[in-house]
């Protein structure tokens, strides 16, 4: 609670100086009624006074809150003291609520007619009475509206970005966006209830798009847009998305020479059809920007500087890495590994990967790797990481290793992996996928203590930032 009042004790002070103003208004226009007793003012002082409690547990409501119950207390006082004829606690309670429908009760006068002027404490229970039901029929009109508005609002600014397609880097993406203070619109077909009411409450707006209409383009205001962002969770999909937002860009005459377009693609057959796509456009002569982006080689290259891990070889004759779980990110290890340690003077690479390869998955690395060349120099073992010794298979190896890289879909058997290889090789340095200050992070300093070199790969979360994804960086084969 301390720490509470802590952060929040500039928003508390400005509270207590506008409460001690409307106090001192309060006693100036209520020293000539002789009707206002020190009790109401005893209990007015003492809600103004413990007030700041809601404030630090909650703002958005804040307001709210204040005026329901200063009506409460100065209208349920109101209706069982003013009274001219006595009445049950019940009733004052009925009459305090009618309130909120904005009706007085006549019980203030001896005929029951409405009167001209009510005492103060009646005028003020009625008016926030009346500002607490009013601003909620307006916050309720607003919210039903409030991604239309926003949506509005960002057109007519412009310099947004547009992000195509909804998951779990799209969603990281956008939040580190909002983050920067940049306006930005998803455009999406598919989208949770809970995850569009979040969106809107980090002032996202959003294009709910189904295959039916043809105006999500339009409605994104792509014409006024400052980037727009590919991602769908297949290639095919964001192939598909530029080739109709250029189509629509050529139907409708649009341009905008500062757009640029990034597209999402990391599967090696993707490269090909994306080259072909973009001769054509440049031939029709596109009036905006397109560049390629692969969320896994930028995870990739921002682990290899992060950890500076080509530092940490260049003194040695050669580099064994042994990539434990060898998809997507895997993959992008191994191609950004091959790119900058391959070229060393003094030091001869060796990559060796385990994983339960399929048929398909074999195709597709090497896909990836005929632009690489020197193929001897990565080894493929089909391996059951869960039932077989990874310490055996470690130890048998002719070349020693030199790095490990685990990346499986399982992040508990990740680190239960990343753990266990480290208190057999406490001399390898290990990098497994945790945040910085995270539980894992924890537990690994309590239970891997001393000299074992353990290293954080990263997360999407922390790589999937405008600075990342929105420059130019050094490549890895798989993007030249």
């Amino acid at each position: 609670m301390k720490e509470r009042f802590l952060r929040n004790r500039h928003l508390i002070l400005k509270y207590y100086l506008g409460a001690g103003i409307g106090l001192f208004l309060f006693w100036w226009f209520a020293r000539k009624e002789m009707n206002v007793d020190p009790v109401i003012l005893s209990l007015l002082v003492a809600y103004l006074s413990v007030f700041p409690i809601v404030l630090v547990h909650t703002r958005k409501y804040a307001i709210h809150i204040f005026l329901f119950l200063l009506t409460l207390i100065t209208g349920f006082y109101s209706f069982y003291h003013y009274s001219l004829a006595e009445h049950s606690i019940l009733n004052a309670l009925y009459f305090t609520f009618q309130l909120f429908l904005l009706m007085v009760a006549d019980v203030f006068s001896p005929d029951g007619s409405i009167l001209l002027q009510y005492p103060l404490i009646v005028e003020i229970a009625r008016w926030s009475a009346a500002l607490y039901t009013i601003s909620t029929v307006f916050i309720a009109m607003y919210r039903m509206l409030e991604n239309s508005i926003l949506l509005i609002v960002y057109q007519l600014i412009g310099h947004h970005t547009i992000v195509f397609g909804y998951n779990e880097h799209s969603l990281m993406l956008i939040e580190n966006l909002r983050k920067n203070k940049q306006r930005v619109i998803l455009v999406s077909s598919h989208l949770p209830q809970e995850i569009a009411s979040y969106l809107e409450s980090i002032r996202v707006a959003v294009v709910h798009h189904h295959d039916q209409e043809e105006n999500k383009y339009t409605k994104a205001a792509v014409g006024r847009a400052k980037r727009i962002v590919i991602l769908h969770q297949e290639d095919i999909d964001n192939l598909n998305e530029l080739l109709d937002f250029q189509n629509d860009f050529t139907t409708y005459r649009r341009r905008n020479p500062e757009l640029i377009v990034y597209i999402h693609l990391h599967e090696p057959q993707s490269r090909p059809i994306f080259a072909e796509l973009d001769k054509t456009f440049n031939r029709d002569g596109q009036s905006f920007k397109v560049e390629k982006i692969n969320v896994y080689q930028t995870f990739a290259q921002a682990l290899f500087e992060k950890q500076t891990i080509t530092k940490k070889v260049q003194a040695k004759d050669v580099a064994h890495f042994l990539i434990i779980g060898f998809g997507s990110i895997g993959q992008q290890i191994a191609l950004q590994a091959f790119s900058e340690l391959h070229n060393l003077d003094k030091t001869t690479l060796q990559i060796t990967t385990l994983d339960q390869f399929t048929t398909n998955a074999k195709q597709d690395w090497l896909s990836h790797l005929s632009n690489v060349g020197e193929p001897a120099s990565i080894t493929l073992q089909s391996f059951d990481i869960k039932n077989d010794s990874l310490e055996a298979f470690i130890r048998e190896q002719e070349l020693p290793v030199t790095g490990i890289f685990i990346c499986m879909d399982d992040d508990e058997l990740d680190l239960w992996a990343g753990i266990e290889l480290s208190n057999k090789f406490p001399q390898i340095p290990i990098y497994i996928e945790y945040s910085e200050g995270s539980f894992a992070e924890k537990w690994i300093q309590s239970e891997a203590s001393g000299n074992r070199l353990i290293y954080s790969l990263g997360t999407f979360q922390e790589i999937l930032t405008a600075e990342n994804l929105f420059k130019q960086k050094r490549g890895c084969p798989e993007s030249q």
